[in-house]
């Protein structure tokens, strides 16, 4: 019997030491492959589209860049999440001190805002990567998938891709045919305007509830190729027929063009279809649930364009 104990504690202690490697997740990613440990619970994200896809599935990280300011973890985030979480500094340039404070099994991080700390990243913890900043609508969904299947809740997250596309249907049959009408989504900060190229999240996103976009579709996924910096005389050239402003300042650059006939004779500007719309959930939110947002959003827009 006292064989048949010792045999017992051991065949335990050999089990326990072999299960972390046998549980390990391989994850694929932007920039490699990484070994996931099996439901990471202390998660740092660095980008408001992974905080999204932690929320699609129930998951709160324990620290977030949120950019300094907490009130950009939006109340869609912190209904699921809650608010029990640290900043961790800037999406552009997180502090490293502090997310090894946190003591992580997994960083989510930003395939071109991070490659350049992924290895100081991957030595605090775990690091996978995607494409936040510069991916589609379609890039997102799959990356959310991906980081689903990271954290253990690959059946979670395809339910809720379900529901995702079940709601993405209504707003499209909500809003219905606009193939006829170019729309373009772009960002004023008061020095200057930016468009949202085709290959852009959003638009890609307009582009997928039907909208035609006018401006060329750049062959690669760069920063400057989806977000492109434009000049009036450009934003004239383009002439979309709906605009989607998103303002980060008050009065911005685009209302000081008011009066100049460049800017008076845009179609969407003549037509009155130049629409504000949340600059922050729009022009930085990317996911699931932020998808979900804008078009429930275009939803009410489109009841009010002006054919």
């Amino acid at each position: 019997m006292f064989n048949r104990a010792i045999l017992a504690v051991l065949a335990g202690a050999i089990m326990l030491a072999v299960a972390p490697l046998a549980q390990a997740v391989e994850i694929r990613h932007d920039l490699g492959t990484t070994e996931v440990p099996d439901a990471p619970k202390r998660i740092v994200v660095l980008e408001y589209s992974f905080v999204d896809s932690l929320a699609a599935v129930g998951v709160a990280p324990v620290g977030i860049a949120d950019d300094d300011t907490r009130e950009s973890i939006v109340p869609a985030y912190t209904a699921v999440i809650g608010d029990d979480w640290k900043s961790v500094g800037t999406r552009k340039s997180p502090s490293l001190e502090v997310i090894a404070s946190l003591q992580p099994d997994l960083i989510i991080a930003d395939t071109s805002r991070h490659e350049a700390i992924y290895g100081a990243l991957s030595e605090i913890a775990p690091t996978i990567a995607f494409d936040s900043l510069t991916g589609t609508y379609q890039v997102a969904l799959e990356a959310a998938k991906t980081i689903a299947h990271a954290v253990g809740k690959d059946a979670e997250m395809e339910a809720r891709l379900a529901e995702h596309t079940t709601r993405m249907e209504g707003f499209k049959a909500a809003i219905g045919d606009v193939s006829a009408w170019s729309a373009q989504f772009i960002v004023d900060n008061g020095e200057g305007i930016f468009l949202h190229s085709p290959v852009s999240y959003n638009g890609s996103l307009l582009a997928w509830f039907g909208f035609n976009n006018n401006m060329p579709t750049p062959d690669g996924h760069t920063y400057e190729e989806a977000i492109v910096k434009t000049s009036l005389e450009q934003l004239s050239e383009i002439n979309p027929q709906v605009i989607l402003r998103g303002k980060y300042a008050d009065p911005g650059l685009t209302d000081s063009w008011v009066g100049q006939p460049l800017y008076d004779n845009v179609e969407a500007v003549k037509t009155g279809n130049l629409v504000d719309v949340n600059a922050h959930e729009w022009s930085r939110l990317r996911g699931v649930i932020a998808s979900e947002v804008s078009g429930a959003n275009l939803v009410e827009i489109v009841k009010h364009l002006k054919k």
